[in-house]
This record gives structure tokens, C-alpha cells and sequence, in this order.
């Protein structure tokens, strides 16, 4: 267990008081000793109250000298790395000790930024690539040995006699129904419309398939130029972010209306999810809704998501992200 000591502070005003303690008990002593020195208690008065003066000029002085440190203790404490922004300027009257350590700090947060900017690339990429990949798998392998199936169904329901032929045929309809299924969740794992046609596209198919599935009123509103200027990692972070909030409405909303918009705002591309369903309250915000996830994938891409809901009025998820690639 860490033993908790004093604050730099205290200790520093606790040794002075000790030193200007000794310095009376000495003076006091000498007092006592010279007995001449004894009538003159107003020097002695004088003294006291010249040290009392001391002790507080002192306590004043080195508050006022260690308020600079207090608040970059602060400032580290309240750094927050999901969305930091610009570093808070240092209070005038630093110290140069003071300055020092806070232009340390500074450079540190910005190594820190660079490496996950650095990083984060390689993640999104290593996430998609496997994507990818299973989806091939699905789309490559697992179909074909569904179509496999559905012909040999196929030729035996020809062959077979005719009190099989319904039941072949209805074990044929859910092997094509698995096949239908496993094709849209290899589109859902990498969509053929995000890499052939952009991301304007894919948006469109995305929010017009949800609202046909979910028989929900759903509608895609895209100002000009709000996703020019987006990198890649970016527009996989715009699709996916999209993707687990319609899926959130589908599942938890009970929504008659959705509405995806995506607009320029100071400089940024913001892209936001409305929807009229039931809402949540803060209790229930971590409940499955996938809201972590979208979090982190807004911050490896440099963005920042907010989502805002109130039980019965619905709720609004919106994405903020710098328009450099």
C-alpha cells in the first residue's frame, strides 16, 4: 500500500515554520540569558510579530509560486484521450521550472497523438482485411457449397418418387434462403459498393436496403462536398459507424422514421443517425448498443461521436471528423 504523503507545499511552509520556531526559541533563550535583555520585552513583542508577518508573506508567497505546478497537475489529470483537443495555455507567472516541465508534458501528448495517429491506420486496415477475407470465404467457398447442395437437391427431387419430391423441395428453399443469407452477410462484412462506387453509393444502398428489411421510413439526405476530402480509413469509419447505428435502431428503436445525414460543418464532415424510436437513458447507454465500439473507431480515424437520446423522443448519433485524408 503507497503511504500518502504531504503536498510539496505543505512540506516546504512545514520546514520554514520550523526553522523560524528555532529561530525564536533561540532568541528567547537569549532573552532569559542576558539579564539585561530582559526589560526590553518590546523587542522581543516586535520580533514576534515580525516573524508572524513572515510566516504569512511566506505562506502567500509560495502558494502564489506553486499555483503553476497545482494546475499542471491538473491539466494532466483531466487529459482526456478520447478527445483531446487543443492544450490549455500556461498561466502567467509560470515558473520556468514550471514551464519546462509543462512544454515536457506537451511534447509528450504529442508523441502519444502521433503514434496512435500512426497506428491506427494499420488497425482499421488489419480490421477490414480480415473482413475481406471472411467475406470472400463466405461469398468464395461457403456459397459455392450451397449451390453444390442445391443441385444435387435439385437432381434427386427429379429422380425421386413423388411423396419425397415436397420435402426435397422444401429442404432446396432453405438451403437457398442460408444462401441468401450468407450473401448479405458477406456484403455487410465488405461491401462491393464501398470499394466499386464510393462511399456516397454505399451509403445510399446501406440506408434503402435498412428501410426496406426493417420497414422503417428511411431517408438519406447528402449535402455536396460533405464527404470530399475524407481518407479511406475515414470513409470505412463513416460506413461503419452508419452500419452498427441502423442496426441499433433495427434492434432496440422500434423507430417509424430514420433520417442519415451527412453535412460540412467548420471545416469537418458530420454525419448523423435521427431517429423518433423509444430512446435510452444514460443507465442503458453501455446495454448492447454497440456504443464503445463506435466510440473507438471514431477515435483511430481522428474523429469524435457523440449520441444524445432522451426515453421517448428518440436518438441522434453524430460524427465529427477533420476533413484531411
Amino acid at each position: 500500500m503507497l503511504r500518502t504523503h504531504p503536498a510539496l507545499l505543505t512540506q516546504v511552509l512545514a520546514v520554514n515554520a520550523v526553522l523560524i520556531a528555532a529561530t525564536v526559541l533561540a532568541a528567547t533563550l537569549m532573552v532569559h540569558v542576558d539579564p539585561d535583555a530582559v526589560a526590553d520585552r518590546r523587542r522581543l513583542a516586535l520580533l514576534a510579530c515580525a516573524l508572524l508577518a513572515t510566516v504569512l508573506v511566506n505562506g502567500l508567497v509560495l502558494r502564489r509560486r506553486f499555483a503553476p505546478l497545482e494546475h499542471l497537475i491538473a491539466a494532466m489529470e483531466a487529459v482526456d484521450f478520447s478527445g483531446r483537443g487543443a492544450p490549455e495555455p500556461q498561466p502567467a507567472g509560470s515558473v520556468p521550472e514550471v514551464a519546462r516541465l509543462r512544454q515536457a508534458f506537451d511534447r509528450m501528448l504529442e508523441r502519444i497523438d502521433t503514434e496512435r495517429a500512426r497506428t491506427a491506420g494499420a488497425v482499421l486496415q488489419a480490421q477490414e482485411s480480415e473482413r475481406a477475407r471472411v467475406a470472400r470465404d463466405l461469398h468464395d467457398e461457403a456459397n459455392q457449397a450451397l449451390t453444390g447442395v442445391l443441385l444435387r437437391l435439385q437432381a434427386t427431387a427429379e429422380r425421386a418418387p413423388e411423396d419425397l419430391r415436397a420435402e426435397l423441395r422444401e429442404t432446396q428453399a432453405v438451403a437457398t434462403q442460408a444462401m441468401e443469407e450468407l450473401l448479405r452477410l458477406a456484403r455487410e462484412l465488405r461491401p462491393a459498393a464501398l470499394d466499386d462506387l464510393g462511399l456516397a453509393a454505399a451509403l445510399r444502398t446501406l440506408v434503402t436496403q435498412f428501410g426496406r428489411r426493417a420497414g422503417v421510413q428511411a431517408e438519406l439526405t447528402l449535402e455536396p462536398g460533405a464527404l470530399d476530402g475524407l481518407g479511406e480509413d475515414a470513409q470505412i469509419v463513416v460506413y461503419r459507424v452508419a452500419q452498427e447505428g441502423l442496426s441499433n435502431v433495427a434492434q432496440h428503436a422500434a423507430a417509424r422514421r430514420l433520417r442519415v445525414s451527412a453535412v460540412r460543418e467548420d471545416g469537418e464532415s458530420v454525419v448523423r443517425i435521427d431517429d423518433d424510436g423509444r430512446g435510452f437513458g444514460p443507465a442503458d447507454a453501455g446495454g448492447g448498443l454497440g456504443l464503445t465500439g463506435m466510440r473507438e473507431r471514431a477515435v483511430l480515424a481522428g474523429g469524435r461521436l457523440a449520441v444524445r437520446s432522451v426515453p421517448g423522443e428518440g436518438t441522434l448519433v453524430e460524427l465529427r471528423l477533420g476533413g484531411a485524408a
